[in-house]
């Protein structure tokens, strides 16, 4: 198993423009349900009259709020931190960051594409390129291939042997008829053990949709966010024991990407790392599970 703690991304350019709404201003009086972007999010006016309330003061955990948070804008969507939510745009869509750290790994989440060129430069020069592409259903011969169907989305990937020194940009062309892209993480990678492939190590998905039968026995259902679990059963030297627990320690209460290999994307996921437990005789090897659970 291995996980990838995010860094801290900064929009540095973007081809669509941050239009949303209109861009909040002090002396405009603003009614309920306006809707406004600032600082990169954007709010709902909840009270009429509404006349020099920065926005982004207001403490959204209190009930007489009066702007309220909606979300991210569209060009600021995929480093939200949120899965179910996708910066897009028309083709080709460019996205730009610059990343606070050094950074070895990259993962992406609901990527919406036929290509995508992923670029990582440093003083203005590209040191580091690489492409995805989308590939075709399964075929079983050479003329179902020729007439194959190519999917137009990669639900997650990760993309290993990076190397983005702090200040570095990242620079992303996402391109397709809708390009479209959940979330990007970039990050330090660390590798926690070796994941055993067997019943404890599987995927759990998780769904939010409410379903509601009336009395006439119909069942109508309230479409909602999905979200997954993962759990790995990891196999580690006990020499490692104290490197493992640090890395935990560190993400404790941090989202991170977890995975085992990039060309298993259903072991891929992101959220928060569940308690651990490890055998109290601690042998040569020691075998424990972990488990990720998702975040919507």
């Amino acid at each position: 198993m291995k996980l990838i703690k995010p860094n801290t991304l900064t929009l540095a350019s973007a081809s669509e423009d941050e239009d949303d709404h209109p861009e909040w201003d002090n002396a405009t009086t603003y009614a309920i349900g306006d809707y406004v972007i600032w600082e990169g999010f954007i709010y709902v006016s909840s009270i009429d009259s509404n006349l020099g309330y920065d926005p982004s003061d207001e403490v959204q955990a209190l009930e007489g709020a009066r702007w309220i948070l909606v979300s991210a804008t569209n060009i600021r969507k995929f480093i939200d931190g949120q899965l179910g939510t996708q910066t897009t745009g028309t083709s080709p869509l460019v996205l730009e960051v610059t990343v606070d750290a050094f950074s070895n790994a990259i993962a992406l989440f609901g990527l919406n594409m036929t290509d995508t060129t992923i670029e990582v430069i440093v003083d203005s020069e590209v040191i580091q390129s690489t492409t995805l592409e989308t590939s075709p259903e399964p075929v079983s011969d050479w003329w179902s291939w020729y007439n194959a169907v190519f999917f137009n989305s990669i639900r997650r990937t990760v993309i290993e042997n990076i190397f983005a020194p702090a200040g570095a940009t990242i620079k992303l062309t996402i391109e397709g008829s809708s390009p479209a892209l959940g979330m990007l993480v970039v990050g330090r990678q660390y590798v926690i053990g070796r994941t055993l492939i067997s019943d404890q190590t599987k995927a759990r998905r998780r769904t939010y949709t409410e379903l509601t039968t009336d009395a006439f026995g119909v069942t109508t259902a309230t479409k909602r966010a999905i979200a997954r679990n993962v759990t790995y059963e990891v196999k580690a030297a006990r020499s490692t024991f104290q490197s493992i627990e640090n890395v935990l320690d560190a993400v404790d209460g941090v989202a991170v990407v977890t995975y085992e290999a990039t060309l298993a994307p259903e072991l891929v996921n992101f959220g928060f790392l569940l308690d651990i437990e490890v055998p109290s005789n601690m042998p040569a090897n020691f075998i424990f599970p972990v488990t990720c659970q998702g975040v919507i």
